[in-house]
């Protein structure tokens, strides 16, 4: 009899965990999502089975997060002559001295000597090869490292501004129950009625979570017994960073879709990805963005080509890349068409309550419950509860009124 040699050893004594590949162990619930229904109407939340999670330990459940910003200040409109070494500016937030900011227009470099109030800055002029030259009115200046002498004093410190998002854990639950007659009832081969309304459970959990990762909005506890809802994607974007909401003309083109999501691009999260997105939309936003790809770009066939035709699933800007995913969800809820979402992945987090990351129970199964010996039936229900955690909204943005797309 023929054996199948892995180069392995037959383990002995205690089975250990680690015995089974990955691929064998259970997933969790937005893994297993993810596995069995990748294009279902629940991709975001399927996606989050492979980032890290956090604890929510109470229900009200805040966070924090922070973005680098990168410093530059404009003059305030008197501009300064090639010999002044006091600069009048609007703002100068986040300046220090040892500070170097070049001239945007002459390249000239400036060290910055001292901060004396919010709009005034002293500096040394021509801190480089570029001799000092007037500054234009409303010039912007943008900061370019820091230079300090031998032996000098610690710097005065500088830090991220810390933003604090505050949010509650929403309770999720959905049930599945059948007769015992239906489950006594014959049925296809290879179709059994009990796990067909299981399943039908584990869909409309994973579907409700996913509407709320989009269109929830953040709620305290209220009424008795109390009930909170947590915050989605489509609230956060218009709370922190509503700069980043755009409504599209009536046509389209390259250069205005790289209009929009510039900004989502701005600003970059410890936890970020500085170069991708994914952008969620229906199916008119779809078919937008693959009229613009197929008109901005250039088809080359030959005697050989038997099919037609192009299929975008993702686009390139000067800022990155954005992958294309049509969302059920959005076609299903009769949402204006030409709808997109634009999420920066990693930065998002899922904070389950402890034991509550999708919790199953059931009843009536071989009348081992007691309590259920009464009930002719089989049943049982999924419950979640957890928050939500949009650690770099500004990496997140909405286009609405997507109608054309053309060259």
């Amino acid at each position: 009899m023929a054996t199948l040699n892995t180069g392995t050893f037959n383990p002995t004594g205690i089975f250990f965990a680690t015995f089974n590949p990955a691929t064998l162990n259970q997933r969790s619930f937005a893994d297993t999502i993810l596995r069995l229904f990748p294009d279902g109407t629940a991709p975001l939340f399927a996606m989050t089975g492979q980032l890290p999670k956090t604890q929510a330990k109470v229900v009200e459940h805040g966070y924090h997060t922070k973005a680098m910003a990168f410093s530059n200040v404009v003059d305030d409109g008197t501009g300064a002559l090639a010999g002044d070494t006091t600069i009048e500016l609007l703002d100068t937030a986040g300046l220090v001295p040892g500070m170097v900011l070049q001239v945007q227009t002459t390249r000239e470099l400036v060290r910055v000597l001292t901060v004396p109030n919010a709009t005034d800055i002293t500096v040394t002029r021509a801190y480089g090869s570029v001799v000092a030259a007037a500054i234009p009115a409303s010039e912007v200046l943008f900061a370019v490292g820091n230079s300090h002498e031998q032996a000098s004093n610690r710097p005065v410190a500088r830090t991220m501004e810390v933003l604090f998002i505050p949010n509650f854990t929403q309770i999720v639950r959905n049930s599945w129950a059948i007769s015992d007659t239906a489950r006594a009832s014959l049925a296809e081969a290879g179709f059994n009625n009990i796990q067909e309304s299981r399943q039908d459970a584990m869909l409309l959990h994973a579907t409700d979570i996913e509407s709320i990762l989009f269109f929830g909005q953040p709620q305290a506890p209220a009424g008795t017994p109390p009930v909170h809802t947590t915050q989605g994607i489509i609230d956060a974007i218009n709370e922190f960073a509503a700069a980043n909401i755009f409504t599209a003309a009536a046509t389209t083109n390259y250069d205005q879709l790289v209009t929009f999501i510039e900004p989502m691009f701005a600003a970059q999260s410890n936890l970020g990805n500085a170069k991708e997105r994914i952008m969620f939309v229906d199916a008119q936003g779809n078919r937008v963005l693959n009229e613009i790809g197929r008109k901005s770009e250039q088809v080359i066939m030959d005697l050989r080509t038997t099919t037609f035709g192009m299929h975008f699933t993702a686009f390139r800007t000067y800022k990155g890349m954005i992958f294309i995913v049509e969302h059920p969800l959005f076609n299903g809820l009769d949402i204006v068409p030409g709808f997109a979402v634009t999420v920066e992945l990693p930065s998002m987090r899922l904070a389950y309550m402890n034991g509550r990351d999708v919790k199953k129970e059931e009843f009536g199964q071989n009348r081992l419950n007691p309590g259920d010996l009464g009930i002719d039936a089989q049943g049982g229900s999924l419950t979640s509860e957890f928050a939500t955690e949009f650690r770099n909204p500004c990496g997140y943005g909405i286009i609405n009124g997507l109608t054309a797309g053309v060259a």
